[in-house]
């Protein structure tokens, strides 16, 4: 019974480990204003990778590659960003 209870105290510390490494990876940028995707950027950067960049009424913002992808000009924001 007495070596049952560190598997379990292993195991849900490499859960949550897991989880916090699953949040902080992923980028959270301020979400821009609602309305129409005129314009889209995105460029590469030695020192910091990729950075994704959509304009929406003339206010540029940065955003994650996967909402780039798929809020095309035209695209109502941040209804483009849901799927």
């Amino acid at each position: 019974m007495n070596a049952a209870r560190p598997l379990t105290c292993w195991a849900l510390l490499a859960a949550v480990v897991l989880a916090f490494l699953a949040t902080a990876c992923s980028p959270h940028y301020p979400a821009g204003p609602h309305g129409t995707v005129t314009d889209r950027h995105h460029y590469f950067r030695k020192a910091g990778g990729w950075h994704y960049w959509l304009t929406v009424h003339g206010h540029r913002f940065r955003v994650t590659r996967a909402d780039y992808r798929h809020c095309v000009r035209g695209s109502h924001y941040p209804t483009c960003t849901h799927r």
